[in-house]
């Protein structure tokens, strides 16, 4: 089963590679965003008959622009066995962990702002590739290149469609305190996350998951669903489900949507503030009148507000218990 690789910086990108690879699916390239002057720009090339080693590991980062937790994006070296195309400025670091991985694996990497240029499309036709896997990308990818590989484009979508289509999903859950959570895999469309569905799981976060984890959690899910239904194409099998009717749709948050209800039982308060906290978006917080900021949660627990230990740490009232919230504008460190 031949398949392109396209992914942005941060860990979904890389839990989802990495995900593939170890189910012995090898994807025949990478294709990572761009800019916009980045029609089709090469990366990194393997160089025939030397065998690739892996690069020093570093740390990854915790988050992902895509998925919606907001953070910078760590760095790192290419692997060894290969051309470096790319200097070690922009693409060696702002790439992150899914080029580390690629080089590390031997896969060629590209970069494309416009997947659906005339070069592009003419560079997919000769790749010749039976599916292409998508964990984020920033674009929408025209159905002319859509049309290209032999099964279409494979997204990995951290909801379960048809509800949370749009960029910032696990955002828009959290703050709606969904307890039904999940990941789904779908094939691509003209629309936006409307293709049919190849496959859908259920999850379950942990009181107090942070963003990143939430994230690695979906993608982790994601790939495994993934390499599924690679392995059921590889059969010949059929796995196209069309997507039930209504769902929802939800684009970008504004400050105004990390303000607290507290009328929201002190759980769903809980959750959303540690799972979002990454944003550095302060929380706005009001009761009786009185307004307060804050800029993360340590812990929650039913019944009244207790005395405040102290140290910027306040006891915050909301339905059916308190959150022990850090007081600040500034947004987490």
């Amino acid at each position: 089963m031949r398949f392109l690789f396209l992914g942005m910086p941060g860990p979904f990108s890389y839990f989802v590679l990495e995900g593939l690879i170890a189910r012995g699916f090898k994807a025949s390239a990478v294709l990572l965003t761009g800019s916009e002057r980045d029609v089709l720009r090469p990366l990194y090339v393997p160089e025939a008959g030397v065998e690739t080693r892996p690069a020093a590991e570093a740390e990854l980062p915790i988050v992902n622009p895509s998925v919606g937790m907001g953070a910078p994006i760590d760095g790192g070296g290419a692997a060894e066995g290969g051309r470096l195309l790319a200097g070690p400025g922009r693409f060696g670091a702002s790439y992150g962990g899914p080029f580390r991985l690629a080089t590390r694996e031997g896969i060629p990497v590209y970069a494309s702002g416009d997947i659906g240029h005339r070069e592009v499309r003419r560079w997919l036709g000769k790749m010749a590739v039976d599916v292409v896997c998508v964990a984020c990308w920033d674009r929408l990818i025209p159905t002319s290149a859509l049309a290209i590989p032999r099964y279409g484009f494979l997204n990995v979508h951290p909801s379960l469609l048809p509800f949370y289509r749009g960029p910032y999903p696990l955002f828009w859950q959290l703050r709606a305190g969904e307890r039904e959570k999940g990941v789904t895999v779908h094939w691509m469309d003209g629309g936006l996350d409307t293709g049919d569905i190849a496959g859908q799981r259920e999850l379950e976060f942990e009181d107090g998951m942070r963003g990143g984890e939430a994230e690695a959690l979906c993608a982790i899910a994601g790939a495994s669903l993934t390499a599924d239904v690679l392995e059921a194409l590889g059969k010949g099998g059929d796995v196209r489900e069309p997507q039930p009717e209504g769902g929802s749709y939800f684009g970008s948050p504004s400050a105004a949507d990390f303000w607290l209800d507290a009328g929201w039982h002190a759980r769903r308060a809980f959750n959303f503030m540690r799972a979002t906290a990454g944003w550095r978006v302060p929380f706005r917080y009001e009761c009786e009148g009185s307004v307060r900021w804050f800029r993360d949660a340590l812990a929650w627990r039913e019944g009244s507000p207790g005395e405040s230990p102290g140290g910027g740490a306040v006891w915050a009232a909301f339905r059916g218990g308190s959150v022990l919230a850090m007081e600040g504008r500034e947004g987490s460190g």
